[in-house]
């Protein structure tokens, strides 16, 4: 018998409302004591796989050790059914993080924590908000680290070759494993709404910078109409570049930017941040942060090159703490075991650069921090 179009779709769009594959008693359904039972034994094997005590899980569901060691057995004296499906949630979010794992050697410092602010703003508000700064600040590695720890979050990023309309939703639709049916925009959007709708997800979009200005601006008013559509809050992340155009793009013939600029609650410039000489200039990275970086690596530091990578963390021309950690990555290969040095950073400099390029990003350098301490 031929698949109805209509029901694959159907299917389709409840398998992708799901926020994970691994929970066994969905909201909508009834707790028979053969669920419960298979619940706690998932449970207990998670426990045992992950090697996480059931203390330390009662603390992480907001539980008493002695409540989950009693419905644990069987023995708790009340009704168990909304502590039973606390577990089967709790067991999904663990497995989720699992799948998405941090980038490696993440640390929440300087930009991290602020990026988290926001996410924490939109998760609690359901807005938007945006987040822009200079290329090889941390912003994309932050984001996915949130990804990672947020259950059912979506995450797409915006590349140069993708920036329609069309090909913006069958990012999102990839990232929500809706791949597989072929639909017009307009089924593609109304799809990825159903499934997102009412549903609270966190979406992350990426290098939204690259949607600006492009066939008049129709894929920012589609991230506009899902986010009206689904009232999930959304982050959005770019160079200064998008924070611009919104503010002063031009909007003749087209839908009025201020229908995006209005519905962004919270606004983090990072570019600021790295202005030297600012009102807070040169705070992407305290040198506490570059220290507290490296040392979870196991990587060590002479305290001048602390400083010396704290100012390199910190300039955008440089490249920031991208620049950084790739001249971290050259210098452990040269240290031999020793804790690497400032001028052993500055001697990669001058080989990676040139004598006469490395002599002007050590005056930029220098400059930076003059500008920072005055």
């Amino acid at each position: 018998m031929p698949i109805n179009d209509g029901d694959l779709l159907e299917r389709l769009v409840q398998e992708a409302r799901k926020l994970g594959e691994t929970r066994m008693v969905r909201d909508e359904m009834p707790l028979t004591e053969e669920l419960a039972k298979a619940v706690v034994e998932r449970f207990n094997q998670y426990l045992q796989r992950s090697g996480r005590s059931a203390e330390n899980a009662a603390r992480s569901m907001g539980l008493s050790a002695s409540t989950l060691s009693q419905v644990l057995s069987g023995s708790y004296a009340a009704d168990a059914e909304k502590h039973i499906r606390a577990m089967d949630r709790w067991v999904e979010t663990q497995v989720m993080k699992e799948a998405a794992p941090k980038p490696p050697g993440f640390v929440r410092i300087g930009v991290a924590e602020e990026i988290y602010g926001v996410s924490k703003w939109v998760l609690k508000t359901g807005s938007i908000g945006l987040i822009f700064g200079p290329n090889g600040c941390g912003k994309t590695t932050t984001l996915q680290a949130i990804r990672a720890e947020t259950p059912g979050a979506l995450y797409h990023s915006i590349d140069s070759a993708n920036r329609s309309v069309r090909l913006v939703l069958e990012g999102m639709a990839g990232a929500l494993r809706m791949g597989g049916l072929k639909m017009s925009g307009g089924q593609l959007f109304r799809q990825i709404a159903g499934v997102l709708k009412d549903t609270g997800r966190l979406v992350i979009i990426d290098e939204v910078h690259k949607l600006a200005g492009r066939q008049n601006d129709d894929a920012l008013h589609v991230l506009r109409d899902l986010h009206d559509a689904t009232g999930c809050p959304m982050l959005w992340a770019g160079n200064g570049k998008i924070a611009s155009y919104l503010r002063d793009g031009h909007t003749e013939g087209y839908d009025p930017l201020d229908q995006i600029f209005g519905r962004i609650s919270l606004w983090l410039d990072l570019t600021e941040k790295a202005k030297a000489g600012g009102d807070d200039g040169g705070r992407l990275y305290t040198v506490e942060d570059i220290r507290r970086l490296f040392a979870a690596a196991k990587i060590r530091l002479a305290p001048d090159a602390e400083h010396y990578l704290t100012n390199l963390a910190n300039d955008p021309s440089m490249g920031c703490l991208r620049a950084a950690k790739n001249l971290v990555a050259m210098a452990e290969t040269m240290s031999r075991g020793q804790p690497i040095t400032a001028a052993l950073l500055r001697t990669i400099q001058r080989n990676r650069l040139g004598k006469t390029a490395a002599a002007t990003v050590e005056r930029q350098i220098e400059e930076r921090a003059a500008a920072v301490a005055s």
